[in-house]
């Protein structure tokens, strides 16, 4: 099944299994989880064995790998821990793609050798508490000061926005009448040095069912002063550039679900083979069985739709359609295989600490995250002439 890949690729992905095999075993995943533990050696280690390097151009110090490596790598990460493919989609991703679509040749310069290194990482601050879907609706506001902008407003939730060095900010810069709502949006690179927040930067933590080993914040932008030269891409022209930052987004976060479901239907396999009832294991019921062979069939097609939609965006370019299909149809069928994957553990799956419901709690946020699925459909819809 693995058609679009190449040998590089399956040998990346044996190599990043073996390193969380080794590294990162379930009960250290639980205890991250249960401690709030957030990452760093994680992030580290990406960046000493060049995985950090693979969103970044050969130019910048990266090694200039394709979405389809991303998807790759993401999804591998996903199937430990969703914790871990959020940093490393947030922290890498998010960075170094934006400075390649709409950044100075400056700002590349300045900021992508740090993601390669492991010193730089990303969040991306575009929802707000008032203006989730409905980005346009946005009430940060960026106004012209003196050699600079003042912004203010409240940006969430955001993914580990704390912890980054750097956050893409979202804000209105002006208004224009009798035009799309999307028109007079600006992005800004804002600095933030952790433990030593930029002034006006303040973080309110928000805690959330699962992905806890990743802060997740609400950013206050009280007053936060940038210079000219943060601004990131043509001014009042942030939407357009956003929405083309949105397949590689939509991808990955695609991929990292399908390594969430298959890691929880290799879980129920597990499981229904050695839990025994009336003298067999329960994997001998067709019961149990049945609807994790529907899950691991439904799984393959999506995985196998986020690789053809990957390897179009890499070899055409943007492909909003496909990558909106891809995460739309990844996210509903791993919330089916997770759901069964529990089932099948019973009242064990449903325990509080439990792998199955850590599962389904981490496919559900990947719904909400880069876009609900209601906002994939009406995308998709959109480009069939509706």
């Amino acid at each position: 099944m693995d058609v679009y890949l190449s040998s590089d690729q399956l040998d990346l992905r044996r190599d990043v299994r073996a390193f969380l095999d080794r590294e990162y075993p379930p009960e250290r995943i639980l205890q991250m989880e249960q401690d709030e533990e957030y990452p760093d050696d994680f992030y580290r280690e990406c960046a000493k064995r060049g995985w950090t390097a693979m969103a970044v151009p050969k130019a910048y110090g990266g090694s200039d790998g394709s979405v389809l490596d991303l998807c790759v790598f993401v999804e591998e990460v996903g199937r430990t821990s969703i914790s871990l493919s959020t940093l490393y989609i947030t922290g890498t991703i998010f960075g170094s793609h934006a400075l390649d679509i709409c950044g100075s040749k400056e700002q590349a310069a300045q900021y992508l050798p740090g993601i390669v290194s492991g010193e730089k990482r990303f969040a991306l601050a575009m929802s707000e508490p008032v203006a989730g879907s409905d980005f346009a609706g946005m009430q940060t506001k960026a106004e012209r000061v003196d050699g600079g902008w003042r912004i203010e407003g409240v940006k969430g939730p955001i993914s580990g926005a704390e912890r980054a060095e750097v956050i893409i900010a979202a804000a209105r810069t002006a208004n224009f009448p009798g035009q799309s709502r999307q028109k007079g949006i600006s992005l800004f690179l804002v600095e933030n040095n952790p433990g030593a927040p930029t002034p006006g930067l303040r973080f309110e933590p928000k805690r959330y069912a699962a992905m806890k080993a990743l802060m997740v914040n609400e950013v206050h932008f009280e007053g936060v002063v940038v210079p000219d030269t943060a601004m990131l891409g043509p001014e009042d022209e942030g939407w357009m550039n956003l929405a083309r930052l949105m397949d590689p987004e939509r991808l990955a976060n695609a991929a990292q679900t399908i390594g969430v479901a298959q890691a929880a239907i290799d879980s129920g396999v597990e499981y229904a083979n050695n839990r025994e009832q009336y003298g067999q294991p329960i994997s001998r019921y067709q019961a149990v069985s049945h609807p994790l062979a529907e899950a691991e069939a439904e799984v393959a097609a999506a995985r196998l739709l986020v690789y053809a939609a990957a390897h179009k965006r890499d070899v055409e370019g943007p492909c909003p359609k496909e990558a909106s299909m891809a995460k739309m149809l990844a996210n509903n069928v791993a919330a089916r295989a997770t759901s069964a994957a529990l089932q099948c553990a019973g009242a064990r799956g449903y325990e509080r600490d439990s792998h199955f419901m850590r599962r389904v709690l981490e496919v559900r946020g990947c719904e909400l995250g880069g876009g609900t699925s209601q906002i994939q459909r009406n995308i998709i819809a959109r480009f069939m002439g509706m």
